[in-house]
């Protein structure tokens, strides 16, 4: 079957849509999420093509339902829900034989291609007019709880909850079920894996939720479970089945080509009405299905521009131009990206006419040509360990800047913002810990006490770890009042935090609590929050103290005495070598140190140069193991004198190097800059070959 024969069949099940009411009083709310009809024919082909998973998707909508109905789902919602369970894995339909039916383990490569099959499945059940609220929680039940997974996009509660539900059921089935490489899991072994990725992966209150609907119905809920595989048969296929079932098939198949080999593609009906705008579409144009579906194509649909960067005529547009000569063609524009950044894509379009001739849709699939040759997994998981702390797994000190720095943009362009606060958390005595016990109780400390964070922070918040025992929670859509009660009911979590294998280590936390308020910048909000900690801590710790603008410029509360200025004139470094060298090639030295080290001269003269070392990030605060922050190098060199060896009988060059190293930032240690300023200093005295 050509491939344009097989894109006419998604125009076609769009076009077979069975039109129902939402007043309509047939009991079974089925046809009011998806035409029976294709919700028929995906099933049976699912079942032709792998009944396990067929079987498995039933055993989840149960999960999922039941999950959803202990936290008081019902009606319309609970149904979107149950139907979203049953095709979550309809993609699988065109994940070729060597890869789904593989006896064991899938390559990196192999996962790769096996993870288009969502994107797949969203197309199909976009093609089948499939409520907009099932295809919100398919697109999003990959996203993890903390974010981590779409960019902190969607945090926690932003999340949809149906997602979330069967994120959970989803998971708690594929642990339970035997597996080429290993025997499925008891119930009590689940859980703990599922409450150990609570907060990060998953949400703690569904799991919770799940935990509690089979301890309050044990039996019944096990016997449930097996009643669902014992219900399931295997059916025999009519042969007018059979050929519905191959139809599908075909669909699916192709169009993991198309999502294996492109970045994104649409397709316009006859009246020029998008019928599917697959996810990479959604995610390369920055775009969202649910807003386009159903609307009438235009010039300006999608942000495309001729190679000058300005906008398409009409009869630049590649889609006037199939339409008026009917023959597919290939074309190259530029595209685009938020920020206004221009991409070089390459769209081919492929005009669909039915068998009278005439023209019944258009297909226009986009490859980005300025992409990475790195493989998408690959980079992905490069681009979330980035993102994350190696030890707890929370968001990293970067992540969190970037983070805030965007919330912060997005609330100054807005006119009535949503309030944001940001809750800064420092565990109290903490070297004591590290002292008594060792550093790798110290580390398993930390790990408990980001999961702590991870589990009781569920409305949206992102938890990251700032620097050694520090933690930072940015709170969207929190105002202070209620920020202090989240960081009070905080601080007696940990303070009743148990360690597993320390039952004798107590450990609290003292917390400090800000507000955005007008005029704030990044760093006059998070300099807010730590010197409302600064004064938890100064007033004897295990507390929450909160700042406003006011309490910090009336002086109600004592501020952290770090302001940059301070810092720079109080704290120096200061030392001397001599260099083996003479004077006359002080100078070239000195450059390559420059930019060998992607330091940047400031001052040069004859005799004195002044450099910056490191690299500021987006909050000037120097963090407990911070070994890249930016320090000011001034080193002045004298005139060179001769030096005589004499065991050899020869005579050498050198030079006196007098230098001096000051941080720039805001430091609440200083014996962090000084190891800072001590490394610093041993490298410039290596690279002279210093005495």
């Amino acid at each position: 079957m050509g491939s344009s024969k097989i894109l006419r069949q998604l125009i076609s099940l769009s076009e077979d849509f069975e039109e129902y009411s939402l007043e309509s009083d047939t009991g079974d709310l089925i046809d009011q999420v998806i035409s029976r009809k294709h919700l028929r024919k995906l099933l049976s082909a699912l079942q032709a093509r792998d009944a396990s998973t067929l079987c498995h998707s039933r055993r989840v909508a149960f999960l999922a339902k039941g999950i959803a109905t202990n936290l008081g789902w019902e009606g319309i919602h609970l149904k979107r829900l149950e139907v979203a369970a049953l095709l979550h894995d309809i993609g699988k339909i065109g994940v070729p034989d060597h890869i789904i039916f593989k006896p064991g383990k899938l390559t990196s490569d192999e996962i790769e291609l096996m993870s288009h099959y969502h994107n797949i499945g969203l197309d199909v059940l976009q093609a089948c007019r499939t409520d907009h609220e099932v295809l919100t929680i398919l697109s999003q039940t990959r996203y993890h709880f903390s974010g981590a997974t779409n960019g902190y996009q969607f945090i926690g509660s932003e999340v949809n909850q149906g997602a979330r539900i069967l994120a959970i059921a989803d998971a708690y089935d594929s642990l339970a079920t035997d597996q080429v490489y290993r025997t499925g899991k008891k119930h009590e072994e689940i859980m703990s894996i599922l409450m150990e990725a609570a907060g990060t992966q998953f949400d703690g209150n569904i799991v919770c939720a799940l935990s509690r609907w089979e301890q309050n119905e044990k039996q019944a809920f096990h016997d449930a479970l097996q009643e669902v595989n014992r219900l399931f048969q295997p059916k025999d296929f009519t042969e007018r089945e059979a050929i519905e079932a191959n139809l599908i098939s075909n669909i699916f198949s192709y169009l993991f080509q198309i999502e294996s080999l492109y970045d994104g593609f649409y397709i316009v009906n006859a009246d020029f009405q998008f019928v599917v705008l697959s996810p990479g579409l959604e995610k390369l144009a920055d775009l969202r299905a649910i807003d386009v579906l159903g609307e009438s194509w235009t010039s300006g649909s999608l942000p495309l521009t001729n190679k000058e960067g300005t906008n398409l005529t009409s009869a630049e547009c590649s889609m006037n131009r199939v339409i008026a000569n009917g023959k597919p063609m290939t074309t190259e524009f530029m595209l685009e990206r938020p920020g206004g950044r221009l991409i070089n894509i390459e769209v081919q379009s492929v005009p669909m006419f039915g068998d009278d001739g005439r023209l019944i849709g258009v297909t226009e699939i986009f490859r980005d040509l300025s992409r990475s040759l790195k493989r998408p997994k690959e980079y992905n998981d490069l681009k979330l360990a980035a993102s994350l702390d190696a030890l707890t797994s929370v968001a990293n000190r970067g992540e969190l800047e970037t983070q805030l720095a965007i919330m912060l943009s997005r609330i100054q362009k807005e006119q009535n913002p949503e309030p944001l606060s940001l809750i800064f958390i420092d565990a109290d005595h903490f070297k004591n810990i590290n002292d008594s016990y060792g550093h790798s109780t110290g580390d398993e400390v930390l790990v408990e006490l980001a999961r702590l964070f991870q589990h009781e922070t569920y409305s949206g918040e992102l938890v990251g770890r700032y620097g050694g025992e520090e933690f930072v929670i940015l709170c969207p859509e929190t105002a202070l009042e209620h920020a202090v009660k989240k960081a009070e009911r905080l601080r007696l979590a940990v303070s009743n935090l148990k360690m597993e294998n320390q039952s004798n280590i107590r450990v609290t936390a003292s917390f400090g609590v800000s507000q955005y308020e007008p005029g704030d910048s990044l760093e006059s909000l998070f300099h807010r929050a730590d010197s409302a900690l600064y004064q938890a801590k100064e007033t004897g710790r295990n507390k929450v103290r909160a700042l406003t603008c006011e309490q910090m410029k009336s002086g109600e509360i004592i501020p952290d005495e770090v302001p940059e200025a301070t810092a720079a004139e109080g704290m120096k470094f200061e030392s001397t070598f001599n260099a083996l060298i003479s004077s006359d090639f002080i100078v070239y030295k000195l450059g390559g140190f420059v930019n060998d080290n992607h330091a940047r001269l400031t001052e040069v003269s004859t005799n004195r140069a002044v450099m910056r070392l490191g690299k500021a990030g987006l909050l000037p605060f120097w963090g407990k193991t911070d070994d890249r922050k930016p320090v000011e190098i001034e080193v002045v060199f004298g005139s060179s004198t001769k030096k005589s060896n004499s065991n050899r009988r020869q005579t050498s060059s050198q030079v006196e190097i007098a230098t001096r190293i000051t941080p720039m930032g805001w430091i609440k240690q200083p014996e962090v800059f000084q190891q800072r300023a001590g490394r610093v200093f041993r490298l410039l005295k290596d690279y002279f070959a210093a005495e």
